[in-house]
């Protein structure tokens, strides 16, 4: 609860960057997903009894670290290895950046 509730005052305040630099929205969307995945494991483990139990806890760390991981690195992944072209300096800042 901690870390999503700092994630999205830091995507707020992020919001005034340039569009190279803005982070919020992959940090929004990672937040989002962890929430809800959280926010479903709550009846779930609530519904089950037994062995099952840790199975769920297991699936919810999982599924919320995979979401984190693949919302806020894909992006930047997709970026390095299909479109190095959009990786320099120049594009970052935004001189002599034409779109393709």
């Amino acid at each position: 609860g901690f870390l999503a509730i700092i994630s999205f005052v830091v995507a707020f305040l992020a919001r005034s960057l340039p569009d190279s630099f803005n982070e919020a929205k992959f940090i929004t969307f990672s937040m989002l997903v962890f929430l809800s995945v959280w926010l479903s494991f709550i009846p779930a483990y609530l519904s089950t009894q037994g062995k099952y139990m840790v199975a769920v806890e297991i699936f919810a760390i999982l599924s919320s670290g995979a979401g984190l991981l693949f919302l806020i690195f894909i992006p930047k992944c997709y970026i390095i290895l299909l479109r190095p072209e959009m990786n320099t300096k120049e594009h970052l800042v935004g001189r002599n950046a034409t779109q393709k």
